[in-house]
Parts: C-alpha cells; sequence; structure tokens
C-alpha cells in the first residue's frame, strides 16, 4: 500500500518560503502541461492551502475529511489555532 493510500489521522503540516510555494506552483503547471495529473495532485496538496478555503472544506465535510484530505493545513492552523480541527 503506498503512503497516498494510507488515511491520513493527523494534519499535514509542513512550512514553505514564498519562493519554495511559487517553484511548486510552476512545477505543478508544468506537469500538468505534460499530462501528469496524479504527479500534479499530489504535489498541489504539499502547497499549504489557504486558511478561508480549509475553513470552507471544514464548513461543508467535518474535521475529519479536512485532515484526511492529505491538504498542507499549516496555514489555516496558524490563522486558527490547533484547536479548530479538533471542534
Amino acid at each position: 500500500m503506498s503512503q497516498a493510500d494510507v488515511t491520513r489521522k493527523e494534519p499535514y503540516m509542513k512550512y514553505y518560503s514564498p519562493e519554495e510555494i511559487n517553484k511548486m506552483c510552476l512545477q505543478v503547471a508544468d506537469l500538468l502541461s505534460k499530462g501528469k495529473r496524479n504527479e500534479a495532485s499530489m504535489l498541489l496538496k504539499e502547497i499549504p492551502l489557504l486558511p478561508k478555503s480549509a475553513k470552507i472544506m471544514k464548513e461543508m465535510f467535518g474535521c475529519k475529511h479536512v485532515i484526511e484530505s492529505g491538504y498542507n493545513l499549516i496555514e489555516a492552523v496558524e490563522e486558527f489555532g490547533h484547536e479548530w480541527l479538533k471542534q
């Protein structure tokens, strides 16, 4: 079973500098232009999800889904606090 197939039980949080995020966005665009959707999707999850987007996802699907989604939640947790994912 690949790591992508494992259900995440803890939120994924990793800091990236603005320069790193910009580079990752360009890599996503390059992968998409080459038809590599799965690789692009995996890399896209590494880019921190905007707090507003994370909040909307939580409102629509709940905390468990937000955590299990595999998206990088560092910016949302920085804005709302770690307890936000437990409510």
